[in-house]
């Protein structure tokens, strides 16, 4: 039940990310405090959430690159210093995992299920 929760929480806030930034370029991003601060929130919590999913539940979901959201992790609180990898995430990982929550969704719609 959690893992579903989880799962949606993942999709909508990536969606927030792209509807976010869908539409600028790395510097128009940087220049922008409030879209950066917003963004930058949204992907702690994302991070946050994909690092806290039960092994099992990433396990089944392989597509994924686990390994980009756990470093993503780990850069997050400090984006100043890592520009290139936050712009990354924000362009290329988090709209391709979004991609692929979806067709999970499809495919396994019972680790998305919220229903005890």
């Amino acid at each position: 039940m959690m893992t579903g929760a989880m799962l949606g929480l993942m999709q909508q806030l990536g969606m927030d990310i792209i509807v976010l930034t869908e539409e600028i370029s790395d510097r128009e991003f940087y220049a922008s405090r409030l879209t950066r601060s917003e963004t930058l929130r949204l992907l702690k919590s994302m991070s946050k959430t994909a690092n806290s999913l039960p092994l099992e539940t990433r396990e089944c979901l392989h597509e994924i690159d686990w390994p980009a959201w756990h470093v993503l992790a780990k850069v997050i609180d400090s984006p100043v210093k890592h520009p290139l990898q936050i712009w990354v995430a924000v362009k290329e990982l988090i709209p391709v995992t979004v991609r692929q929550l979806n067709g999970y969704k499809k495919a396994r719609p019972d680790l998305f299920s919220i229903v005890p």
